[in-house]
């Protein structure tokens, strides 16, 4: 009787199968690991490229820069700014000129205002003026005279009644005659006051030929 034996296979390598999913999974692995790879180098471009970007930009805007610097260099050169310079300096002092003109008072004037109202008959010896608190108050004036009788003391009373007529009635406020009085000699002494308005003594309405104002 021969013996039996019970066979069996134990194979002394790894079979097809397993080696094949081995291999499947080592080649996966490097799949994934070439992936990252692409992904830093791409990266690692772009950073350059941006670098390289912000310089030329930096660079760009330099130059711009120093273009627009160039233009407004000879923007100015074009205009003489020592030209302007004395062109503010002189309208400065003409300014200034015409602020003095208009505010100076000329008080030649007030002699020919008087002269406009006063008679034949009629002299004035002195006169003292009232100084104004400010440059647009009225001007005091008093002043002392004669007249070679009663008769031209009385028509120079009615003279200062009615100055419209000799245009100075915007200039000469509440003109007034007092004190007559008979010299030994026949002629009459008296008082006279007045207030007189600035404006109308203005140096620049003298020279533009207005003497008095509003007229």
């Amino acid at each position: 009787m021969e013996p039996k034996f019970q066979t069996s296979f134990i194979p002394k390598k790894p079979v097809i199968s397993t080696g094949t999913t081995f291999q499947s999974v080592h080649k996966t692995g490097g799949t994934s690991t070439s992936v990252f790879m692409i992904l830093a180098i791409v990266l690692f471009v772009a950073s350059l490229a941006g670098v390289g970007g912000a310089y030329v930009w930096k660079q760009y805007l330099v130059s711009t820069q120093e273009k627009y610097k160039k233009t407004l260099t000879d923007l100015e050169k074009q205009f003489n700014p020592d030209q302007i310079a004395q062109l503010k300096q002189a309208g400065l002092q003409i300014d200034t000129a015409r602020q003095l003109l208009t505010n100076h008072t000329a008080m030649s004037q007030l002699f020919d205002i008087i002269s406009k109202f006063t008679i034949e008959n009629v002299r004035f010896l002195t006169l003292k003026l009232g100084a104004p608190v400010l440059p647009t108050d009225d001007l005091n004036i008093s002043m002392t005279g004669y007249g070679a009788n009663l008769s031209s003391v009385a028509f120079q009373s009615d003279v200062l009644g009615s100055l419209q007529e000799y245009n100075v009635h915007n200039v000469v406020k509440n003109p007034i005659i007092a004190d007559p009085t008979l010299d030994p000699v026949g002629t009459v002494s008296f008082g006279f006051s007045a207030a007189i308005d600035q404006s109308g003594l203005s140096y620049e309405n003298m020279l533009s030929g207005t003497s008095t104002p509003n007229q």
